[in-house]
């Protein structure tokens, strides 16, 4: 079993208004191992890991979407739409790229699509984890026998929700590695719970050792029933990847750690490439600690227990110290944050 990740450093944090306010954050970590602790038959989400298929490895011919030509095979409680007659969606194991869980990870094969006007991708806005810009029509995918602006999509009913409760989408995502280098660059993929497309990006994802992108995803059911729903177009470029997809499940958020920052009622929380420089010294500390940021911001700083329960926090602009020596010896949370981002760790006192 995979060692759960607890503590997670979170590298950036933004809030931006929603169309929709039913989607509470989009959070996404550079990471492989799951996030949601103890979750076990409490997931709404049959089969999210792909294991149970009738479909083959390794062959463009073994391909689970009806209107293809090459449609032979089915994923278990999966309903693949759009595409087309030339699309290629199946499954490559692990010598191809990384295989998040089990033996089995879906491949959106597409073919090339243009996410912008002109076929080039300067429309698109990366915003964290999310993508804005697209025009309407867009992402168009290479015609008719690709699905056109329907693309190619895998889409589950997920029935028992409570309408007015907050669920908890979590999926793992890679992209289409060749091995030879050609693809380099993030592709581009939509979630849909109901709420219209949430766009996110995939990035490519190397065998045995790709590293890629763990998705949270909170949102307010307005139905006991709601469809989640993945959609590629293909590739955006020729050296963008094409969407992977992995272990995908849905929960209360109670089963998240305590280290997951919560969502904004507002807004998408996204967690970016785009680092934040905080430094926390000594470590371990004694009487004094140090809190730097590289930016000339207010910033807070906010010391937890164990349990996560508050101790004390601190307003302060670049640098402060704290006075610890009523702390007893043990391990300790931190949480820096300004309007330029969230970083989390922990502080031993010694």
């Amino acid at each position: 079993m995979k060692k759960q990740i607890l503590l997670i450093m979170l590298l950036s944090f933004t809030i931006v208004k929603l169309t929709t306010a039913q989607i509470l954050c989009v959070q996404c970590f550079d990471q492989n191992d799951s996030i949601g602790v103890g979750v076990g038959t409490n997931n709404f989400i049959a089969n999210g890991n792909f294991e149970n298929t009738t479909c083959g490895f390794n062959s463009n011919s073994n391909t689970f979407c009806p209107n293809s030509v090459n449609y032979n095979c089915n994923i278990a409680n999966w309903v693949c739409t759009g595409g087309g007659s030339s699309t290629y969606t199946c499954f490559y194991d692990s010598t191809v790229w990384f295989v998040e869980q089990g033996t089995h990870s879906v491949y959106f094969g597409n073919n090339f699509c243009s996410a912008c006007p002109l076929g080039d991708t300067t429309c698109l806005i990366n915003n964290g984890c999310t993508v804005t810009g697209s025009p309407a029509g867009y992402p168009l995918s290479n015609g008719a026998a690709y699905g056109d602006t329907l693309g190619v999509s895998l889409s589950q009913a997920v029935s028992g929700l409570t309408p007015g409760s907050v669920y908890v989408l979590e999926f793992w995502a890679g992209g289409e590695s060749d091995g030879l280098g050609s693809f380099v660059n993030k592709g581009l993929f939509a979630v849909d719970l109901g709420f219209g497309n949430t766009f996110l990006r995939c990035k490519p994802t190397g065998p045995h050792t790709g590293i890629g992108t763990r998705f949270l995803i909170q949102f307010k059911a307005t139905a006991s029933a709601h469809t989640v729903k993945f959609t590629n177009w293909g590739h955006i470029s020729f050296s963008a990847t094409e969407l992977i997809l992995d272990n995908v499940r849905l929960y209360t958020p109670n089963h998240l750690p305590p280290t997951i920052s919560a969502c904004s009622s507002d807004g998408v929380t996204n967690i970016s490439d785009e680092p934040v420089s905080v430094d926390v010294y000594p470590n371990p500390v004694s009487n004094e600690l140090t809190v730097k940021t590289s930016t000339n911001e207010s910033s807070q700083i906010i010391i937890y227990d164990m349990l996560s329960c508050k101790l004390f926090e601190k307003m302060f602009t670049n640098t402060v110290t704290l006075n610890t020596e009523t702390l007893s010896k043990g391990v300790y949370m931190y949480e820096v944050k300004n309007k330029k981002g969230v970083v989390k760790g922990k502080v031993v006192k010694n």
